[in-house]
């Protein structure tokens, strides 16, 4: 499931009702549309010692859903398609952003993920551990140089009537991540490839840093436009790993993260459809030569429908 909300005005001194209004309800029936889409979403991580790597990537990743749309909320709602998959993943995924008054945006994610793949790029044979899970948690904050007039979300709604043609704008802000990933035994298979001291079972880590990047949008002639964001940070992480015969805590605790987000989309009259893809990753180091990568990946194709529109409503288009 994933929710994105847009503005919210200042709320000090409204009341918990009016919050709530503010924050859910679009009451202009020209902003609300119906929209069924396709969705993947790639949550994984990779453990790489020197050129060797091993890849840890979910099942049935692919879905598809039924979402409303406002320019105050997008509500999508996802079904996985699991199909003849013989060892399905179990997941609970929840992603959602929101704009702040006029500068702030806040984004957060909840994974949680049990069975993966585990695949590698030095010809050891491939296979799915259901004992693997992955628990991770992700909040960001990003302070805009200029007031935010558009949101990714939107535009996903089909609703640019922005009169600028193109908007650019920086911003800096923070982030926090946890992460915690386990298997019933040694998640790295003893085939002498990795260092032997580095054959976790457990790994667990809460990081915080900064963050600055750029967000942008540009429309496009014959109806179509896209955006872009890019978001890159560095932070500290405080880590505990555990193996069979050793537990420890990791000595480095630079982390580098990024973030990045494209889109495009076309609207014409009550008819949009929009491609987005974007990625949250960041990497680590684990001790004994061993990197640490995570990657939240997804993908999305939205087609909607307007339930309304205004004859005079004017767009940039």
């Amino acid at each position: 499931m994933s929710m994105q909300a847009q503005k919210l005005k200042e709320l000090d001194s409204l009341s918990a009702r009016e919050v709530l209004d503010t924050l859910l309800i679009d009451r202009d029936m020209n902003n609300w549309s119906i929209r069924l889409f396709t969705n993947y979403k790639g949550q994984s991580f990779n453990l790489i010692n020197d050129n060797d790597k091993l890849s840890f990537k979910p099942n049935n990743r692919a879905g598809v859903g039924l979402g409303l749309g406002t320019s105050k909320l997008i509500i999508d709602i996802a079904f996985n398609l699991k199909g003849q998959e013989e060892n399905p993943t179990q997941r609970f995924d929840m992603q959602g952003s929101l704009i702040v008054g006029y500068n702030h945006l806040v984004s957060l994610y909840v994974q949680r993920y049990k069975g993966f793949n585990v695949k590698n790029n030095f010809n050891a044979p491939e296979f799915f551990r259901d004992d693997i899970t992955s628990l991770s948690l992700g909040l960001s904050y990003l302070y805009t140089f200029d007031r935010i007039s558009f949101s990714s979300s939107t535009l996903r709604a089909g609703l640019v009537k922005e009169e600028r043609k193109h908007y650019i704008t920086g911003g800096i802000g923070g982030f926090m991540v946890y992460d915690n990933f386990s298997g019933d035994s040694s998640l790295i298979p003893d085939n002498e490839t990795f260092n032997p001291d580095a054959y976790l079972n457990e790994f667990k880590g809460t990081g915080l840093g900064i963050s600055g990047g750029l967000l942008a949008v540009f429309v496009l002639p014959a109806n179509f436009f896209t955006t872009l964001n890019v978001i890159p940070g560095i932070g500290v992480m405080y880590k505990k790993a555990q193996s069979d015969v050793n537990d420890y805590r990791v000595s480095n605790p630079l982390l580098y993260k990024l973030d990045y987000n494209a889109g495009i989309g076309y609207s014409y009259k009550r008819f949009y459809a929009t491609l987005v893809y974007g990625s949250s990753i960041y990497t680590t180091n684990l001790d004994y030569g061993l990197n640490y990568l995570f990657s939240n990946t997804k993908a999305k194709i939205s087609v909607g429908y307007k339930i309304k529109v205004d004859k005079k409503l004017k767009t940039p288009f």
